[in-house]
């Protein structure tokens, strides 16, 4: 059994910013694209939680790995609960580690 993903509040806010900048250069069909990309490796988390860099000095047990080219998706692993919450997912240079220390969980 693969662990759950859970998802910050705060997530879907991160993907319509990464739509709409996206969108906004590149199209509406790219933007779909690489949402799917993304979309596509949280998924992956489920099978696959420990993979990432360890960031303990952002935040506690954090993890990051690259998505869809330029974005970053930030998330720790609960192992007591096979649990996986996403942080954050940002894109094209944006200040995530700036993000996920100002986020509340």
């Amino acid at each position: 059994m693969g662990y759950a993903i859970d998802r910050h509040p705060e997530m879907d806010q991160d993907l319509g910013n990464i739509a709409a900048l996206i969108s906004e250069y590149a199209g509406t069909a790219i933007a779909a694209n690489k949402l799917r990309q993304i979309n596509a490796d949280v998924g992956k988390l489920t099978d696959f939680p420990h993979v990432g860099t360890l960031r303990h000095e952002i935040y506690p047990e954090l993890r990051a790995i690259p998505t869809a080219e330029k974005g970053v998706i930030a998330f720790t692993v609960d192992d007591a609960t096979k649990t996986v919450l996403i942080l954050s997912i940002t894109y094209a240079g944006a200040d995530w580690v700036r993000i996920v220390r100002n986020r509340k969980v």
